[in-house]
């Protein structure tokens, strides 16, 4: 069937003023002489068992509204109410269907519609976003049943499970004139966009799930709760999201943060422990040349004096060199911390930063006074 066959069917439908009696919809036909092949070329077309002697007799057309004599399901639909509840058993609402209780069909734009149409996407919605579903299988239908979620908080780990259903009376006044359903729709692309971070805005639209439905008194209010807050549920959604990437970002710098503060600590300590190994090169070396040489002219001893007196010279001139390594590190870390301090919206990673500053600093001048000063004109 195509939209146009069904045009013509739901025309035919709307110039007659049919009744039912007995299980079928007894249409009038038109005087013209063409009206009756019409029909029947119409209901066939549409998938309609047509029978040659039954189905149109005495003026009319009797069309049987069991699912038996069509093709497909049957498109006719008494009220509204009956067409919900197809519509909750499979979560699709028909592509082609008539409500006699309106006259109003598939290609009509109402708030009936609408308001099915929204309950079968945000319907998915939710079973794409809980833990557990009834059924599981994938498709329409999946977690039309029950839902389970679990959902951790700060303040433990919180559990809801509910039927994700309402009574057609209270569907019909929930409001779609505000684009309702084109927000479902672009939260369900939002978690199936097949990149990296659909796991994470899935969190994070559970998170604001909780949040709306967290008032709730009982589970069987959340489902009612939730379809009639659906752009307070995007505007919570953003908002969370938003939150969550300016902490990815604060998390991403305060670990670089970190790295430098290690790099930084090892540097000193480095430092420190070339410059401890360099002053202990004169005493070394005094031990080394009293145990292994025997020094019997005074020529020997200016020699060795010599040769001490030009070490002293090259340790202190090294330890010089490690004491203004020190005074560089301390101002290298100074400016390098300070560029945190643009971040003016991010007051944990200026914090953060002032921190380790304070904390460099004070590891530099604890440290400084533990360079050997034996063999150093000033530090």
């Amino acid at each position: 069937m195509n939209s146009e066959i069904f045009q013509s069917f739901v025309s035919i439908l709307r110039k007659s003023s049919p009744s039912i009696s007995d299980g079928e919809l007894k249409v009038p036909l038109p005087s013209e002489a063409t009206a009756s092949q019409m029909v029947e070329d119409t209901l066939k077309d549409v998938g309609y068992s047509f029978d040659e002697v039954r189905t149109i007799r005495q003026g009319y057309a009797n069309i049987s509204l069991s699912a038996a004599s069509w093709s497909g399901t049957c498109p006719i639909h008494k009220s509204w109410a009956d067409l919900f509840s197809i519509v909750e058993n499979t979560s699709k609402l028909p592509s082609y269907f008539y409500v006699l209780e309106t006259n109003q069909s598939s290609f009509d734009d109402t708030q009936n519609k609408r308001a099915l149409e929204l309950f079968c996407s945000f319907r998915q919605l939710l079973a794409s976003l809980a833990d557990q579903c009834e059924p599981p299988q994938d498709g329409c239908a999946k977690g039309s049943r029950k839902l389970f979620y679990i959902i951790e908080t700060d303040d433990g780990v919180t559990k809801y499970d509910f039927k994700p259903t309402l009574k057609w009376s209270e569907l019909k006044e929930i409001p779609t004139e505000n684009g309702q359903l084109s927000l479902v729709e672009k939260l369900r692309k939002l978690i199936a966009l097949g990149d990296s971070q659909d796991s994470e805005r899935r969190s994070v639209m559970r998170s604001a799930f909780h949040e709306i439905i967290s008032a709730c008194h009982s589970n069987s209010e959340i489902f009612k709760r939730i379809l009639g807050s659906i752009e307070n549920f995007h505007k919570r959604y953003e908002e969370h999201h938003d939150l969550f990437v300016r902490r990815f970002s604060i998390n991403k710098v305060l670990h670089e943060i970190n790295e430098k503060d290690l790099t930084y600590t090892s540097k000193i300590n480095e430092i420190l422990s070339s410059a401890q190994n360099k002053a202990l090169t004169i005493p070394g070396a005094l031990i080394v040349i009293g145990a292994v040489m025997k020094i019997d002219q005074v020529v020997d001893g200016i020699a060795v004096a010599i040769g001490m007196l030009i070490t002293t010279v090259i340790v202190h001139r090294s330890l010089d060199v490690h004491n203004s390594t020190f005074k560089h590190i301390e101002k290298q870390v100074t400016a390098e911390f300070k560029q945190y301090d643009v971040l003016n919206e991010k007051v944990e990673i200026r914090q953060r930063a002032q921190q380790t500053i304070k904390e460099l600093s004070d590891l530099l001048d604890s440290k400084r006074p533990m360079i050997p000063r034996g063999v150093l004109v000033s530090v």
